[in-house]
């Protein structure tokens, strides 16, 4: 697995993968939606494939004395890894952005341990649309990219809906989910722990579905 993961960033992540990285600082930015910096790991994600697709990764893969199911596992390590150092990149930017802007954002939800805890669930659910569309026929990777970005808006609408809600007023017993006091956080911690644990179940149920599916192709 160690070798395929290497294949997977000489071969697949190229310079413009490591580009978006960048915009984890996109959380830094006053007033503006929290959710569309990992809006881009979608689209990073299709990138991935993209490039692999342009360098014949999966025929190459394909001849390796591997079984197809190591070549979905290492994609998906390889995404899964990529997304973790997004996250840790991005926490610094989410701190300063609430030092600068102490009086919270007015787009959406702050970024708080609810926020990461509910980002995490959005980004698996629909990371796990595009795996499996892809890998039922391994290909028209733009097919999975577009059901994937309407499942994570409409799970941005969804979990943004309470929060505006709150700004407006109302739910305001729910108020702590949109604040960055240490008495709100540690009531966020449980939201906080079940993206984590969303995140790490759906990384293996998205791996053993994909596999799955990868199987019955006839490549």
């Amino acid at each position: 697995m160690k070798n395929l993961l290497l294949k997977e960033f000489k071969l697949c992540i190229l310079p413009i993968n490591y580009i978006f990285l960048t915009f984890a600082v996109i959380l830094i930015i006053p007033n503006y939606p929290c959710y569309v910096s990992f809006f881009y790991l979608l689209l990073n994600t299709f990138w991935i494939f993209k490039n692999g697709d342009l360098n014949k990764d999966l025929q190459y893969s394909l001849i390796l004395p591997i079984r197809k199911s190591d070549i979905v596992k290492a994609r998906i390590m390889s995404v899964a890894i990529y997304e973790i150092v997004f996250f840790i990149l991005s926490i610094p930017f989410a701190i300063l952005n609430h030092k600068l802007v102490p009086q919270g954002n007015n787009a959406g939800i702050n970024s708080n341990f609810a926020f990461y805890g509910l980002v995490m669930i959005v980004l698996t659910i629909s990371r796990y649309f595009f795996f499996t569309i892809y890998y039922k026929k391994a290909e028209k990777h733009e097919r999975a990219l577009l059901i994937s970005f309407v499942i994570f808006f409409v799970l941005y609408f969804i979990f943004e809906c309470p929060i505006w809600m709150i700004k407006s007023g109302k739910l305001q017993e729910f108020a702590f989910l949109d604040k960055f006091d240490w008495p709100s956080l540690i009531k966020q911690l449980p939201i906080l722990f079940s993206g984590i644990v969303v995140y790490i179940l759906g990384l293996i149920f998205t791996y053993k579905v994909s596999a799955k599916e990868f199987e019955k192709v006839n490549l």
